[in-house]
Formats: structure tokens, C-alpha cells, sequence
């Protein structure tokens, strides 16, 4: 056999041949590893947590994938309708009981109470227009819709529906400002503008105006703006 050459083929011929295997070789290994790269770093995205500690100690992790938006709400609009909850002025709104979550706001013999929605009655009777707040247009008042000029206010501290007097004890009684929920800051508590720290609570599945702090009292008190049940 010829010196120079490997079995019939060239010696020079098969280094190329071993180099271009080799190439191809390493090829299909870099895009391998570098699809395994996209996938664990991917994976690792997916993963990330933010987390807040807050000024009494608490810290709450979230996972960002699940995250739609992030809004900053002012101490300067809180209680502003339509500042952190889906009310907006003129609009018409139902209100979900936060630990009772078929039991809605609603009057019945001109009392405020919540109860579950069935009929036609239930649905009107929890249906209210959310107005400018008769004694601060900052805030709100809540008028029936089956009894237009009737508003819920607060008398001996309990709820009631009644018909507009014009009288300025009246518009106090009916206004609220609308902050973030005392047990969801994603709903939404209802503060008396003339019994600051009071709020709309059900007690017995009544509604009243009180002040509280415990666990229970703060379920109690907040509310889910819903679309209208009329």
C-alpha cells in the first residue's frame, strides 16, 4: 500500500473526514446544551418571588408569573371612588359579603341587611347607584335603584333606607369613603365620613355602623363591588 494512505482512503482525506464528524459532532451538542439552557432558564424565571416585609414584621411572597398588574394607590386617594376598586361614580354596583360570599348588600322593609339573591325583589332591593357623597363629593352615597331619592344611612347606628331630607345630618349620615378592605385589600370597606373609624358592617346578617379590630369584625366589614344584580 502507498505511504500516505489509511486502509484505500488518504491519510489527509481521513483526518478531514474524523475533523468534519467531530464538528458536526460538537454542533449537535451545543444546540442540545443550549436548548437545556433556555428550558432550565426559563424554569428559573418562572420561579422568581417577590417578596415584601412589611413595618409590623409580616412578609408575603408572591410568585411574579402569576402577577397581571402592579398600581401604587396614594395615601391622598384613598377612599376616592374608583382609587384601588372597580367603583366609579354614576355607575350601578351590587355588594358581596366578603365571609359570607352568596349573601349580598341589600334593603328589606327599609332596613339594611345582606341575604342570598334569588328573586327578581333580592335583585333589586341589592342593586345601588354609587353617587357623589351627599355631604363630600369625594366620596360616596349608595341610592337604591327600586327607590330612586332613597339612600342608605346610618341612624343609632343602624342602616337603614331612607328618603333624601336635605337636611345636613342626613348627608353625613349617607356618605362613606370607600377604602381598601379591612380583610382584603383587593375589596372594599365603607368608612363614615361623620363617625370616622365606624364602618358598614353585618352582625346577624344585619347591616350596622360600628368600629372594631378583630379578625371577625374586619370580615364583617368588607365588601366586594360587583356588577349590579339588577
Amino acid at each position: 500500500m502507498p505511504p500516505g494512505y489509511y486502509g484505500e482512503i488518504p491519510i489527509v482525506r481521513r483526518l478531514k473526514i474524523i475533523d468534519a464528524e467531530k464538528e458536526k459532532n460538537m454542533k449537535k451538542w451545543l444546540r442540545w446544551g443550549f436548548c437545556l439552557w433556555m428550558v432550565w432558564t426559563g424554569s428559573a424565571l418562572a420561579q422568581d418571588r417577590m417578596i415584601i416585609t412589611f413595618k409590623d414584621g409580616r412578609v408575603q411572597t408572591i410568585d411574579t408569573g402569576s402577577i397581571l398588574k402592579i398600581e401604587y394607590q396614594s395615601a391622598s386617594t384613598a377612599g376616592t371612588p374608583g382609587a384601588g376598586t372597580q367603583a366609579t361614580v354614576g355607575s350601578m354596583a351590587s355588594f358581596q359579603s366578603y365571609n359570607y360570599r352568596n349573601h349580598f348588600m341589600r334593603h328589606a322593609n327599609f332596613l339594611g341587611e345582606i341575604t342570598p339573591i334569588s328573586s327578581d325583589l333580592d335583585r333589586k332591593d341589592s342593586t345601588f347607584r354609587i353617587v357623589a357623597g351627599l355631604a363630600d363629593s369625594r366620596y360616596v352615597s349608595f341610592e337604591s335603584v327600586n327607590y330612586p331619592g332613597h339612600y342608605l344611612r346610618h341612624q343609632d347606628f343602624r342602616l337603614k333606607l331612607q328618603k333624601y331630607d336635605g337636611s345636613q345630618l342626613f348627608r353625613q349620615d349617607a356618605t362613606f369613603k370607600m377604602v381598601p378592605g379591612l380583610a382584603d385589600g383587593s375589596w372594599s370597606s365603607f368608612e363614615s365620613v361623620n363617625y370616622p373609624g365606624h364602618y358598614i358592617r353585618h352582625r346577624n346578617f344585619h347591616l350596622y355602623l360600628e368600629r372594631g379590630n378583630d379578625d371577625l369584625f374586619h370580615k364583617d366589614a368588607t365588601f366586594r363591588v360587583a356588577p349590579p344584580n339588577s
